[in-house]
């Protein structure tokens, strides 16, 4: 690292836009405390200990969803930005990108294979044979 002063600031920059980003995908996504109280309700899932209103379910998930978005924002824009630092094979960004469509073909996979060996699965789940 040649410039340790703009290294620095390029893995704040980065972490923070990533964690801004991370915050932002939650609450227009439909991922908040609140959105999902309600599709839990919707989906008659009951939590253990708690009555069966939507603020109380959401006040459980409001403990939860926030810090682990930051959580996770700061650790991708960490791990993004110091790859990149390092010189690791391809860029940081570039290695999520990959692991996540590694992840999102093994996804398409899995659901192949059960509308193939597990017919009545996957007409319980919701899927067309």
């Amino acid at each position: 690292i040649a410039d340790p002063v703009r290294a620095v600031v390029y893995v704040v920059f980065l972490t923070t836009i990533v964690t801004i980003f991370g915050r932002l995908w939650v609450e227009l996504g439909g991922l908040s405390a609140k959105s999902a109280a309600k599709n839990l309700l919707d989906a008659d899932v009951q939590v253990p200990g708690f009555r069966r209103s939507e603020s109380s379910v959401e006040s459980l998930l409001n403990r939860y969803i926030p810090s682990v978005t930051i959580i996770g924002g700061v650790v991708i824009g960490l791990l993004a930005s110091v790859s990149d630092l390092f010189g690791v094979f391809g860029t940081g960004i570039g290695l999520l990108l990959m692991v996540d469509i590694l992840v999102n073909y093994y996804n398409l996979l899995v659901r192949e294979q059960v509308d193939v060996h597990m017919p009545k699965l996957a007409s319980l789940i919701g899927r067309n044979t």
